[in-house]
């Protein structure tokens, strides 16, 4: 009865396993998305009536 209960828990692990290492693989890359207010930082684009003064 612990053979088959130790055969189970392997096979549910390595389903986890490969679940996370494809989540990993998928959500891990770094997106990097080019500012478009580069060259105007500082200035203050939009005023919003209240919240800026």
């Amino acid at each position: 009865m612990a053979v088959t209960r130790l055969k189970r828990k392997e096979r549910v692990n390595k389903t986890v396993s490969k679940q996370r290492t494809a989540n990993l693989k998928l959500h891990g890359s770094r997106v990097l998305v080019a500012s478009p207010y580069k060259e105007e930082s500082g200035i203050i684009l939009d005023y919003v009536p209240g919240i800026d003064k």
